[in-house]
């Protein structure tokens, strides 16, 4: 499950004797003892695989800024994420998300989505010679794109609770791995449940990105979301049905 994890670290508080201890000890000069000074901010290193497949380069753009310079091109503002940017992808049959562990893809898009400005700023990513690279950046209009009916429900049930209560078909689907039993479960969800699940998911209400590495969609009463993480790979689905004039999500899959 996609949730927030908070981490503690204790401090420690020494006596006055460590403090005239550890000074005489900090007065000794590092090169006196053949040591270099340690950067305890070093950036990560970028593995000899990171243009294999976009999710593996786009975490490591985002996180070395030197990298994100060097695959930026010149004139371009490079995209800007958190490495705990939760990530959309808009799709509509399981066989398309394939196209994440393809390493034929060329071309990707990152779609930052503005919802207060009804803006979508676009982030052109190619392959060029091997490497991936940012080369181009526009901007649309939410209403201007293939999925923008959806995107409209999609801001509305974000951001309006009644609206969102509204719109989940009960009981509502569950399905996940159960690694005890190494099957798959499907239980039902109530109302209670899914107010429940939905506290502990990433705020989208005020932007979102989403991932497009190429999916086909055309359907106009089937769409699905995987909202997932680069830096630790989990993900949850969201699968809506257009029905009776409107959108219900009716199943998620953990």
């Amino acid at each position: 499950m996609l949730a927030a994890a908070v981490a503690s670290m204790p401090s420690c508080h020494g006596s006055a004797d460590a403090d005239d201890s550890d000074e005489a000890v900090d007065s000794i000069p590092d090169d006196s003892l053949g040591l270099e000074p340690l950067d305890l901010f070093e950036e990560e290193v970028i593995p000899e695989s990171v243009d294999e497949l976009f999710d593996d380069f786009l975490y490591s753009y985002i996180t070395n800024q030197d990298f994100m310079h060097q695959r930026t091109m010149r004139g371009i503002h490079p995209l800007m994420l958190g490495d705990e940017q939760p990530l959309m992808v808009i799709y509509e049959r399981e066989e398309d998300l394939e196209l994440q562990k393809d390493t034929a893809v060329t071309e990707v898009v990152v779609e930052q989505i503005d919802w207060s400005n009804d803006a979508i700023l676009m982030y052109k990513f190619g392959k060029n010679s091997g490497r991936w690279m940012l080369n181009q950046v526009t901007d649309n209009e939410i209403s201007n794109t293939p999925n923008a009916s959806f995107l409209v429900f999609l801001r509305d049930f974000l951001a309006d609770s009644l609206y969102r209560s509204e719109s989940i078909q009960l009981p509502l689907i569950m399905r996940y791995y159960s690694d005890e039993d190494e099957t798959e479960v499907e239980s039902e969800m109530t109302a209670d449940d899914w107010n429940a699940l939905y506290a502990d998911l990433p705020d989208m209400s005020q932007q979102i990105v989403n991932v497009d590495y190429g999916q086909s969609l055309f359907s106009k009463n089937r769409k699905s979301i995987q909202l997932q993480e680069l830096s630790n790979g989990l993900f949850m689905k969201f699968h809506f049905d257009f029905t009776d004039g409107r959108w219900r999500l009716i199943e998620i899959e953990g």
